[in-house]
This record gives structure tokens, sequence and C-alpha cells, in this order.
């Protein structure tokens, strides 16, 4: 039991080496990728072009907060096994997330078509398979490589910390949601409770998969695929 919640011993190291300047950069990030989707969001609603290419654009949204979050690291004179994308037990992290991903396809979308739903068309499938990609990178690369470990400069105590960044990691989401979907603040969690719940467990699960091998490909891998299995379906 004590080795299945046995914390890997590189990645403890690591985050007890984070100091309050560590912690603070990790909520100046969060603000940034907050005010990131909601500019992101604003485009949506006021231009267009924008609307009508929200993947492509989307995309570069993403890829901008993957280079920030590198640059954080660099400015900080870190090294990317601090965000889990080098060492680390990478092999037993895509094992683990490998397992995730077919009961996550399986769940999301083989289950549907099953009983009765529809693909949608193969080029848009292979546009949204790219685009999940970068949407997955993008969230495990600030999420739990970067403020899941540098908020531990300021909170100590791990267990608190976990929920905080799972707090963090939903209200993320809100900005994007209320300004291109005309959502209040109280319409979210009311109207979507199940939504606020799946999103806090996937973020305990892959967090611990990070915890356990000091690796993010076993976090990245099934939060691509389980975004992507759900929204190839006709809806």
């Amino acid at each position: 039991m004590l080795k299945i919640v046995q914390v890997d011993k590189e990645y403890d190291y690591n985050v007890k080496q984070y100091t309050k300047k560590d912690g603070i950069f990790a909520f100046i990030l969060f603000g940034i990728i907050m005010v990131n989707y909601s500019v992101l969001a604003l485009l949506q609603t006021k231009w267009e072009f924008i609307k009508e290419n929200i993947v492509i654009v989307g995309c570069l949204f993403n890829l901008l907060m993957i280079l920030i979050t590198l640059l954080f690291v660099q400015i900080n004179k870190q090294s990317l096994d601090t965000i889990g994308i080098s060492k680390g037990k990478w092999q037993k992290s895509l094992n683990i997330g490998v397992l995730l991903v077919l009961f996550l396809f399986y769940n999301n979308c083989l289950s549907h078509l099953i009983n009765g739903s529809h693909l949608i068309k193969l080029p848009e499938i292979l546009v949204l398979l790219i685009y999940y990609l970068f949407v997955a990178v993008c969230e495990e690369f600030v999420f739990r490589g970067y403020i899941g470990t540098r908020i531990c400069g300021l909170i100590k105590r791990r267990g608190v910390a976990i929920f905080i960044v799972g707090s963090l990691f939903i209200i993320m989401h809100f900005p994007y949601r209320m300004i291109a979907y005309g959502m209040t603040l109280s319409d979210l969690p009311i109207k979507n409770l199940n939504w606020i719940l799946d999103l806090f467990i996937t973020h305990l699960i892959l967090n611990f998969i990070y915890l356990k091998t000091n690796s993010l490909y076993g976090a990245i891998i099934p939060h691509w695929m389980s975004d992507f299995a759900y929204n190839i379906l006709s809806k």
C-alpha cells in the first residue's frame, strides 16, 4: 500500500527545492493563461475570421503558453526535467498513460459508437487530433508540470497544494466559457457540476501519474486522447 502512494524520489527532491519566488512565478503563469484564454474567447466573439478558424488560432494560443512556460523555466535557470519532459521514469509513465487511454477512449468514444453515435468527417478528425495535442501539452506543462510543482514553494503541504492546483485548473476554464458561450459565473458551477467534478478527478489522476514517475508523458497522452475521443463524435 505504501509503495502505491510513494512519490518518485527525483520529483520529491525537485519540489523541495522550490522557494517563495517559484510559488509567485506559478501564480503569475496562472494569471497569464487566464488572460490568454480570455483574449482568445474575445477574439472569437468579435471576429468572424477567428471564429471560423478557431482551431488554428487555438493551436497558436496554446503554443504561446507552452513557450511562455519554457521561458519561465529558463528564466529561473531550471532544467526541463523539473517539468517532467526529460529524465524521469518515462517508460513507466507511458505505460500507465496508454492503459488509461484505452479506458478513456472506450468510455468517451467507442461506447457511444456501439450505441449508435457517428464519427465526424475524417478531415475534421485529423485537425482535432493535432489541436487537442496542443491543448494537452499546454495544460500539462502549465498545471501539472509548472504550477503543480512550483506552488510548493508557497504551500508546503502536498495535499493542500494538489487541491489548490486542481481548483485553479477548473477556474482556468471559466473565462473562455463565460465569454465565448455567454455563460454567467453562477451558471458554470450550477449547470456544469459533472464537468467540474470530471476536471478535478482528471487533475488528481494525471497529477498522480506525474508524482509516481516524474514524467509528464503519461499525463499528456491520456489528456490528449480523452479530449480528442469525446470531440470526434457527431453531436
